[in-house]
């Protein structure tokens, strides 16, 4: 894998004693991204205006001052702080530029994180145009203004999605088994036989999921570190609902891997 630059790549260590990284976004990129929002907060905080002069004109002045108010205040916060933590660390101009905001040793943000990191947007902005947020960000060299440092998040560039099909010496995945002639007899009834507790763990899986799993685990030998980090970092969610406690203690690639393991066994 090739050597991050200082204050530039995120560096995670997993339990394998192995680190993979994220490259941090560049101030360029993320600034595009924050005025595309801004552009469709405008928009939206432009019809709330109509919505109030209306009401207004029809004579409820006290109506159309709190929609005004207040619509105003939850748009602004509500925008940032339900698409980051519904969303997966994105908004829509992270998405559209390929940014995630994610915790700091790579995992996806929890939804406290996303209301810490835009509560102190306030603070950040000021005196205008994310003054103190630019400041900060230069100061740390790490890519946080203080909304990250509060809420111990970064923001990094998506990477690209990947098909384990697609790599080098990678197939397709082959047809499913027909099924026996009409006439053929029946397989032989096994001995019923409890299940372990990997096959629980499982079965209870997400069946895309699942065979993303067991493609995985066929062609891990094969991968660099740096590629299974990838390919973990692209189901992250799944495996967040399928293992939690593994997940938050040790990251997505080490939940990938453990679900490798039990699919072995």
């Amino acid at each position: 894998m090739q050597q991050p630059q200082p204050d530039t790549d995120l560096v995670v260590a997993t339990p394998e004693r192995v680190s993979f990284g994220y490259q941090v976004a560049g101030l360029g990129t993320r600034a595009i991204a924050q005025i595309l929002d801004l552009l469709i907060l405008a928009g939206v905080l432009l019809g709330l205006t109509f919505a109030a002069i209306a009401i207004g004109q029809a004579g409820l002045d006290v109506v159309a001052y709190l929609l005004a108010l207040l619509g105003g205040f939850v748009v602004v916060f509500g925008y940032f702080w339900a698409s980051e933590a519904f969303w997966s660390g994105q908004t829509v101009g992270k998405k559209v530029f390929r940014l995630r905001a994610v915790g700091d040793r790579g995992e996806p943000m929890t939804f406290m994180q996303a209301g810490i990191r835009n509560v102190v947007r306030i603070v950040d902005f000021l005196p205008y145009g994310y003054g103190v947020g630019l400041v900060v960000l230069f100061v740390n060299g790490k890519g946080k203004r203080l909304g990250d440092l509060a809420a111990g998040t970064i923001v990094v560039k998506d990477s690209d999605y990947i098909g384990l099909w697609q790599l080098a010496g990678g197939q397709a995945a082959p047809p499913s088994t027909p099924p026996p002639p009409s006439g053929a007899p029946p397989a032989p009834a096994l001995p019923f036989a409890p299940a372990t507790p990997a096959e629980v763990i499982l079965r209870r899986l997400d069946p895309e999921l699942r065979r993303f799993i067991t493609s995985y685990a066929r062609r891990r030998p094969e991968l660099s570190v740096p590629m299974r980090a990838q390919l973990a970092g692209q189901v992250q969610p799944s495996l967040v609902a399928a293992v939690p406690d593994i997940f938050n203690q040790h990251g997505p690639l080490a939940a990938l891997d453990y679900l490798a393991d039990l699919e072995r066994q």
